[in-house]
């Protein structure tokens, strides 16, 4: 009799619990030897304490690792750390902070850091963006190269990652006119193609290989490049083939030209149908000019006075910054015909400088660069009229073909570079790097204002335990955790409507606690009192229509009210502290295995005495 209840006990209160004197496993035979308890099964789950907010912050005094599942704002799993509960990111949040398409479209300033755009097509617009490929093609014939240090005739004393030279002599297993380039503790050599440049900062000045041997543009040789252009001591002079197909190449009309056709002072140069000449002394003298597009003259006088409205200018010459437009007013350039371009072009190395601010759409720009109109968007980034800026690299031949968009300040003691967008007069956020912390932070307003620790919505920092850290409404954060605990985010609270984790510690150290006491023996009265139950969430709590089991905040709340946690929500919803159910779990376990022990040894004592009575019988 005493076997019976011993084996109905057992299978009411832990169903396939096996016990063991050192460990104790629901559903295994041999529970983990690191595990005080272990429950393993491939149908059910473990379900912890669910509460409300209001009921989970209703818990008093807390302990450390004390752990609930919260069922309103923001459900999910919740633990108390010491000090705070903490609990999961939103999809949300999560969504905020990265972006699934890889686009993003800015109306500021854009950071990308070391990164590059890529797939830029070629410019048609004197303001497009430019590859190198395309940059090349317009540099007299050249194929620029990364820079170089300098020529040597020998491997360089202690080279840092990335250093190239050009080899003067062979050395190092590299060959010369080669280029020398080092990485990681060795030297890598790469053997130049004809019209291969680069520029060396040592004797700061550019290098061209000619097929055979690299020669220094200073050095007197002749280059010759496309239409007829050729460069001496770094002169770019005019030589055979320079006269284009309809019109004169600039510069070259030259004195020594003039004086070599006996044109003297005052003539002018007529063009008789083949050749250009100058007219007879008799007529040679400008004594009148009429006016025409874009000219006016003030007659009476000898040398009339013409202005010019309207201009075809060609600059002219590598570098060359020889001749200029100026106005007394405005200046404007406008291009005739139908869908007619303007087209700024420097030519060599030379740059197309715009000094002042530049309105694009706008008639008085603001800042340095305005882009500002009306338009709709079309949906597409190229081809669109409303104020978008495309930077696109169309070379799909590299993995280091990208687009670059840079935001950048001067150093350490500059200011913050950042990127701001606004809806005008409703809402603005900005993300940048806040110079005097070294942090990279999505900020709540538009003018990247960090005096406000609130303002600061995420912070990214480069180094540390904490890489990433997201504050609540009050600016609360929770940053301090124990070296060697992991790293990566830190936040205030994390609230989810489910969670998936390989493994979740929470801190338990008892130095960290205090007034540490046991359940004590009322304890597993009330705890028999708890009712398990099976429940559906309505579809406006969670959408998934599946069984699950737990319990009733209500029902808990009136056994153990320190357990039940009350929102502030027009209903006051209610939640259980899961977590702190675990020990509670532990502790009745404890408690029946104390006394199925004590059965145990009972009935193994009966069964001795009745053992030692039959066989007493058997003898008579």
């Amino acid at each position: 009799m005493i076997r019976m209840k011993v084996v109905l006990f057992c299978g009411f209160f832990f169903g396939g619990l096996i016990p063991a004197f050192a460990q104790v496993g629901l559903g295994v035979e041999t529970p983990s030897a690191s595990a005080k308890l272990e429950l393993s099964s491939t149908d059910l789950g473990f379900l912890m304490p669910r509460m409300t907010q209001t009921q989970r912050n209703a818990i008093s005094s807390p302990s450390t690792g004390l752990m609930v599942f919260q069922t309103d704002n923001s459900s999910g799993f919740y633990y108390y750390t010491g000090s705070e509960w903490v609990g999961p990111l939103t999809p949300s949040e999560v969504d905020g902070l990265v972006k699934t398409n890889g686009k993003s479209i800015f109306t500021g300033n854009l950071n990308l850091a070391s990164k590059k755009l890529t797939n830029v097509k070629d410019p048609t617009n004197a303001t497009d963006l430019a590859t190198k490929s395309y940059v090349d093609g317009l540099s007299g014939g050249l194929l620029w190269k990364e820079p170089v240090i300098n020529l040597v005739s020998s491997a360089p004393n202690s080279p840092s990652d990335g250093d190239r030279y050009i080899l003067s002599s062979s050395w190092g297993g590299g060959s010369q006119n080669q280029i020398a380039t080092y990485n990681s503790g060795s030297w890598s050599f790469v053997s130049p193609s004809s019209k291969d440049a680069v520029f060396a900062s040592v004797p700061s000045n550019g290098y061209v290989f000619n097929g055979t041997q690299w020669s220094e543009f200073s050095s007197g040789t002749v280059y010759t490049f496309t239409g007829g252009l050729s460069n001496t001591n770094n002169t770019v002079t005019l030589s055979n083939g320079g006269v284009l197909n309809n019109h004169l190449a600039n510069a070259s009309v030259t004195a020594a030209k003039l004086n070599a056709m006996s044109a003297s002072s005052g003539q002018l140069l007529t063009y008789n149908g083949s050749n250009w000449a100058a007219t007879s002394s008799s007529i040679g003298t400008v004594t009148t000019v009429s006016g025409g597009s874009g000219i006016s003259v003030s007659n009476g006088s000898t040398t009339p006075t013409v202005s010019i409205s309207k201009l075809t200018l060609a600059m002219g010459g590598t570098n060359s910054i020889n001749g200029s437009i100026t106005g007394s007013t405005a200046l404007s350039l406008a291009a005739g015909g139908s869908n007619s371009n303007i087209t700024l072009s420097p030519s060599g190395n030379g740059y197309t400088l715009l000094n002042g601010k530049v309105g694009m759409g706008i008639a008085s720009p603001t800042t340095l660069l305005h882009i500002q109109n009306a338009n709709a968007y079309s949906g597409s980034p190229s081809g669109n009229d409303a104020p978008t800026v495309n930077l696109y690299n169309s070379s799909n031949n590299s993995s280091t073909a990208h687009s670059l968009f840079t935001i950048r300040t001067g150093g350490n003691s500059g200011g913050d570079p950042y990127a701001s967008i606004d809806i005008a007069g409703v809402r603005g956020y900005s993300m940048g790097i806040e110079n005097s912390s070294d942090r990279f932070i999505i900020n709540s307003k538009w003018n990247f204002i960090n005096g406000t620790a609130a303002n600061k919505l995420v912070q990214f920092i480069e180094s540390g335990q904490s890489r990433v850290l997201i504050c609540d409404a009050n600016a609360n954060i929770k940053t301090n955790w124990p070296s060697g605990w992991g790293g990566g985010l830190c936040t205030w609270d994390i609230s989810v409507s489910s969670i998936y984790y390989t493994s979740m510690s929470s801190m338990s150290d008892k130095r960290l606690k205090n007034t540490i006491t046991d359940l004590g023996s009322n304890f597993s009265v009330k705890y028999m009192k708890l009712n398990p139950v099976t429940y559906y969430w309505n579809s406006d709590v969670f959408p998934v229509h599946q069984l699950n089991y737990g319990f009733i905040s209500q029902e808990v709340e009136e056994i153990f009210p320190e357990l039940v946690a009350t929102a502030t929500d027009e209903i006051q919803t209610k939640s259980v502290n899961y977590q702190s159910l675990t020990s509670m779990h532990v502790e009745m376990l404890q408690k029946h295995q104390s006394e199925l022990d004590v059965l145990k040894a009972q009935n193994n004592k009966q069964e001795a005495e009745i053992e030692a009575l039959r066989q007493s019988i058997l003898r008579k």
